[in-house]
């Protein structure tokens, strides 16, 4: 038998778990979802202004938007235009899905890090899944609403039907429900019992704890980071996050998780480092880089 079909029985009461015990978890989850947000959208940011360099463009840098200058169609090229705004996102991407692999592969390491590697791999992704669902309202009138960037911008300047970028937009709305239903098994990782998570309201109980309640508390610092031009940008991606949970509760409606969870709990405790990491790195980018 596989071993994340071997489901051990730990305490049989210890799933009526204490109201503390459950606010410790959120907040865990928050802050290290603040950090991976921040880190994702920044290592966006940073992969777009190193090619732009490498290709000899001006790059006016933040962590909000990167301005890649001169704007003049004839100091443009298709292969700058792809190699800049194409593979960027699509190398933040393969990065996700790579380190949700590492965790899928490691299945008995359980630890903090766990989960803040969990939310990098589903920021790296749900950031470009939100960029190709916006990408149809991005245009080159209008640069200053955060609309027209990565693929938004390749769409208008190889010219590609209208038509085909909303095709684009309802894949991304399909490729999330996808993620929602692949990354349910690692999210029941984190329960407290393996006995909890063998009934339906037990397993949506781990995914409000450990993943929804978490994306409200982490929105507030997220989004006071915005500026105007990023703000709508931002405010998709977090409702992304959403439309991915929705794949994660449609299979809790199918069945129980048969995965092996930890006896440590490993999130329900007081997160001083995870609190004071999420203050460096958004004060970091609040002083420095907004």
């Amino acid at each position: 038998m596989e071993e994340d079909e071997e489901i051990p029985f730990y305490e049989e009461n210890k799933e009526r778990d204490a109201f503390t015990n459950k606010l410790k978890r959120i907040f865990t989850s928050s802050l290290l979802l603040v950090i991976a947000f921040i880190l994702s959208n920044l290592f966006l940011q940073v992969l777009i202004a190193r090619i732009s360099l490498l290709l000899k463009y001006t790059v006016k840098f933040s962590y909000n938007q990167v301005m890649v200058l001169p704007w003049d169609y004839h100091y443009w090229s298709r292969t700058h235009i792809v190699l800049i705004f194409f593979f960027s996102p699509v190398i933040c991407f393969v990065a996700g899905l790579f380190i949700y692999n590492m965790l899928r592969v490691n299945s008995n390491w359980f630890t903090t890090m766990r989960l803040f590697l969990f939310w990098m791999a589903i920021c790296m992704v749900n950031m470009v899944l939100a960029h190709a669902l916006i990408a149809p309202l991005g245009s080159p009138t209008d640069r200053n609403n955060g609309l027209y960037q990565t693929f938004a911008v390749v769409g208008a300047f190889l010219w590609i039907n209208p038509a085909l970028m909303v095709m684009v937009a309802i894949g991304s709305l399909v490729a999330s429900l996808g993620l929602g239903m692949l990354v349910r098994q690692e999210i029941m990782r984190y329960s407290f019992s393996n006995k909890l998570i063998q009934t339906k309201k037990g397993m949506d109980s781990v995914v409000m704890q450990v993943y929804i309640l978490p994306i409200f508390f982490a929105a507030i610092p997220i989004i006071l980071l915005c500026s105007q031009v990023s703000f709508f940008t931002t405010v998709m991606q977090l409702a992304n996050l959403a439309v991915i949970s929705i794949g994660i509760f449609m299979m809790n409606s199918v069945g129980i998780a048969g995965v092996r969870c930890s006896k440590e709990d490993v999130l329900n405790h007081i997160p001083f480092i995870e609190l004071a990491l999420c203050l460096v790195t958004w004060l970091g980018i609040f002083i420095f880089l907004k």
